[in-house]
């Protein structure tokens, strides 16, 4: 099951035809003072996610949460590299797999801009008790 886990969140780096590094929607990216309560976090998918995956603009999904992630590219302790490899798409399986820090979780908190809409959950949806433990608020 692990295997096929990590090759659907993989696989989520997908843009619809037709759609370009152009998007409709406008998402309002909070500046780090402004941290937003879990309740006031706007919807994001997947589809948006994708389009933020340079060095210039790069968006993670960790447990189906949104993290604008480009001012910390440069001092991530593992490397900008490693954030890169899942630009734009879920990074769940490889933050979980390198057992981060309480601190590195905290801080997480500082990216935090939106979370993913209920029907693109795969963490977060009370369903499954195995692949919601340990899960960070």
């Amino acid at each position: 099951m692990s295997s096929a886990l990590t090759n659907l969140l993989q696989s989520l780096r997908i843009v619809p035809l037709g759609h370009g590094k152009s998007s409709n929607q406008v998402v309002v990216v909070p500046s780090k003072k402004e941290r937003l309560k879990l309740e006031d976090l706007p919807e994001i998918a997947l589809e948006e996610v994708a389009q933020h995956d340079s060095f210039d603009d790069c968006w993670v999904v960790i447990y189906d949460r949104v993290y604008d992630v480009t001012h910390f590219l440069r001092d991530h302790p593992g490397g900008d590299d490693v954030i890169m490899d899942h630009a734009g798409r879920d990074a769940t399986i490889a933050f979980h797999g390198t057992g981060h820090s309480g601190d590195a979780i905290e801080m997480m908190k500082d990216f935090l801009i939106g979370q993913l809409p209920t029907k693109q959950h795969i963490f977060r949806t009370g369903k499954n008790k195995v692949l919601s433990l340990g899960i960070p608020e």
